[in-house]
């Protein structure tokens, strides 16, 4: 009975990494599409396709968390994970979400953003996301807080981001694309959010306490 518990714990820490990784190479996808000048426009089949195996991901993972709360005695620390897992799941869904929404705005834009705070943007997003999963999965505090230190760089850009766009909007005709660049801004912003809490729960796996100090 304890190796069948052992083995389940095992296949949700399993779980957790393939749609860490089905998130990281979504992202990736999004990060060269905007950024690369040899690039078109995001393929929104693709980033679909990401985001429907992330919600298949997200169901497996619920389904054995419930079924080891509901058939098994979890010690503390055991408990623990459960509960920030199925927190930790909902924030991944979510960024497959925003990677399918950036997918979709950018298809409708007649050419790609060229704004350095985007393009920033989706280099601190790029490693919060990757240091997010590092850091939960591999119980690594000091990780978790230098990716949530990185927010404070994302919102920095979206600001500054948010004043350019406003002036150029004064003067364009066509207000179609720095509409879309805004919003693509707006959905790289809360792809920070959602790794910052990521990032967050590996404190209360650690310790037992969830660190709020920058919850979203």
């Amino acid at each position: 009975m304890r190796s069948h518990y052992l083995q389940q714990l095992s296949e949700l820490e399993d779980l957790i990494g393939k749609m860490g990784g089905l998130i990281v190479g979504g992202f990736d996808e999004v990060v060269h599409s905007l950024t690369q000048p040899d690039a078109n426009i995001l393929k929104v089949k693709d980033a679909m396709s990401t985001e429907q195996r992330t919600d298949k991901k997200l169901e497996e993972i619920e389904r054995l968390c419930s079924l080891l709360l509901l058939t098994q005695q979890p010690v503390a620390s055991d408990m623990r994970f459960i509960v920030s897992v199925m927190n930790v799941v909902v924030d991944m869904e979510r960024i497959g979400d925003q990677i399918r929404d950036i997918a979709e705005t950018a298809a409708k834009c007649t050419e790609l953003p060229g704004a350095d705070e985007i393009v920033e943007m989706c280099d601190c997003c790029s490693v919060m996301i990757k240091g997010a999963l590092d850091a939960y999965i591999g119980r690594d505090v000091e990780g978790a807080r230098r990716v949530e230190a990185k927010d404070d760089k994302v919102d920095a850009a979206f600001d500054s981001l948010k004043i350019k766009l406003s002036e150029r909007i004064k003067t364009e005709e066509d207000t179609d694309n720095i509409l879309n660049y805004l919003m693509i801004g707006k959905y790289l912003e809360r792809i920070g959010d959602h790794a910052t809490n990521i990032a967050e729960w590996t404190n209360y796996v650690v310790r037992g306490m969830k660190d709020e100090s920058s919850d979203k």
